[in-house]
């Protein structure tokens, strides 16, 4: 079953242009955790696209990557760095994906946030899962 929204468009099938959180408030990847976890305090967000020193995008930061390395370590927030606890398969579409490539992605990784990159690989924007359920309640 597909959902539409009330203009009649397949939610599907909608750039994902559409539904991301643009620019996305980011992290360097050489940020200790400490930083990423006072920005998303300060943006009241779970996510931060890292990126790295050219200035392109490395992967997604969550808080709960954050929590789990405060839990194995409570110094961790102050020495590891952002670079340190991403994953190394970033979760990353193209700034022409669908709303249904997002998901899929996000499905298939396992994670609730995916960055949306340029053709260079510069972050353009965020999908969240928020961001997903937002579109399906319009």
């Amino acid at each position: 079953m597909r959902i539409t929204t009330k203009v009649g468009l397949q939610t599907a099938d909608l750039p994902v242009r559409q539904v991301m959180s643009q620019p996305p408030c980011c992290a360097h990847t050489s940020s200790v955790l400490e930083q990423a976890l006072a920005g998303m305090g300060r943006e009241r967000l779970r996510h931060l696209v890292a990126v790295d020193d050219a200035g392109r995008c490395a992967g997604v930061i969550s808080d709960r990557v954050i929590a789990a390395a405060w839990a194995a370590d409570p110094a961790s927030l102050s020495h590891r760095t952002v670079g340190s606890v991403i994953d190394r398969q970033p979760a990353v579409v193209g700034a022409d994906a669908t709303v249904m490539d997002a998901a899929r992605l996000m499905g298939a990784a396992g994670v609730d946030a995916v960055a949306v990159v340029d053709r260079r690989g510069v972050a353009v924007g965020i999908v969240t899962g928020s961001d997903l359920v937002a579109l399906l309640a319009r």
